[in-house]
């Protein structure tokens, strides 16, 4: 494989962490900024309030992030490789996977059988039919009343009370 091949893949699946790691920061963030995520924010703080006094400083932030850069720079030239990277994110997600893993543990055995495992998608495809053809297709998406009008290709007529002339 030639070297500019094998960079190209290594910066795709970069991304590909990157994204994931950053769409979970997010939805960490969803919560903190929304109310109703105090199980987010407590992870926020757990990892960022380094001085416990209850608040996250973008100061407490930004040293969490250069520390855990720095545990994870094996090379010390200051740049994360992929492979150096995956240590940080697998870090970063342990005590993620450890709640996921509990919460497929329902009788807290600290096993997971087949049961526990299938069982949260044990009821997708019935509760998901909505033709009952007893499986799922494209024929089985929520469709919404403006699609349902503009299959004829006509658009939706105003509404009363619903202008678009911003008075």
């Amino acid at each position: 494989m030639q070297k500019k091949t094998r960079i190209a893949i290594a910066a795709g699946a970069a991304g590909l962490l990157a994204i994931g790691g950053v769409a979970g920061m997010a939805h960490a963030n969803r919560g903190w900024h929304h109310g109703g995520g105090h199980h987010a924010m407590m992870q926020m703080a757990e990892r960022y309030d380094a001085n416990k006094d209850g608040k996250i400083s973008q100061e407490e932030i930004d040293q969490n992030r250069t520390e855990r850069h720095a545990e994870f720079d094996g090379d010390k030239n200051a740049t994360l490789s992929l492979e150096e990277f995956k240590g940080l994110w697998m870090k970063a997600n342990q005590e993620r996977m450890v709640r996921e893993f509990q919460e497929f543990d329902r009788d807290g055995n600290a096993q997971m059988t087949l049961e526990e495992y299938k069982a949260p998608m044990a009821q997708t495809v019935a509760n998901m039919d909505r033709n009952d053809d007893g499986v799922l297709s494209k024929d089985d998406r929520r469709r919404g009343k403006r699609h349902e009008r503009m299959k004829d290709g006509k658009a939706p007529a105003a509404t009363e009370g619903n202008t678009t002339s911003g008075g």
